[in-house]
């Protein structure tokens, strides 16, 4: 192997294959970007911060499954993971002129579907131990894709409203009992039948959203 080729390993394993390509071609100066439109995905494990207060250090070998769980659909599904934030991830599903909104959002949902199943599986070869239940919330919209940070450390991710409010849609599935909510935007484009959760204000977000989440009937066989 050589070292640009180490070079492209390294930054595909560390920020991402779109990313590590935009940074290996030059785009390291700060706040150079672009903004587009993506499917985005973020996960989080639920009961993980309790859990690790009691489990301490033993339970990284654990994390490290089900973040692979949350991981690897997203990439089958053609998108990428943006960032590992402790016990989730937030993942992007760009739209271009190979991919349509459709396209995007349907491969965001099938992305998250699997992760569940995963997730589960992940659970039950640590039978015995506290089950880490899986959070999705799926949004899409404009976002500023591109170099973010100090002068001295720069972090190449997506940021924006969109990037906020499917945080916040995330935030709600405990109090709202369930694994997956998905806004509208995204909604519309969904394979399997879908239920209104009704509308929510999101925090940070004037206007209330009408958030869905999967039929619990048809959700595993649509």
């Amino acid at each position: 192997m050589t070292l640009f080729d180490l070079t492209v390993a390294m930054l595909d394993t560390y920020v991402g294959l779109s990313a590590g390509r935009r940074v290996l071609s030059g785009e390291i100066r700060r706040g150079f970007g672009t903004t587009i439109t993506a499917a985005l995905l973020f996960a989080d494990l639920r009961g993980f911060t309790s859990l690790a207060d009691t489990a301490g250090m033993d339970l990284i070998a654990r994390l490290d499954q089900h973040l692979e769980a949350m991981a690897e659909p997203v990439a089958e599904q053609g998108g990428e993971v943006l960032k590992f934030m402790g016990d989730g991830i937030l993942a992007a599903f760009p739209i271009t002129g190979e991919r349509s909104r459709e396209q995007a959002c349907a491969a965001a949902i099938r992305a998250a579907r699997t992760a569940l199943e995963r997730n589960r599986a992940v659970n039950a070869l640590h039978a015995g131990e506290p089950p880490l239940s899986l959070d999705v919330a799926l949004h899409c919209g404009d976002v500023f894709y591109g170099n973010i940070g100090a002068a001295g450390r720069l972090d190449f991710t997506v940021i924006g409203p969109a990037v906020n409010e499917v945080s916040r849609m995330e935030a709600l599935c405990n109090s709202l009992d369930c694994s997956v909510i998905l806004s509208e935007s995204v909604a519309s484009a969904s394979p399997a039948a879908l239920r209104s959760l009704g509308r929510h204000r999101l925090r940070g977000v004037a206007a209330e959203r009408e958030l869905f989440t999967f039929d619990p009937v048809s959700v595993w066989t649509a």
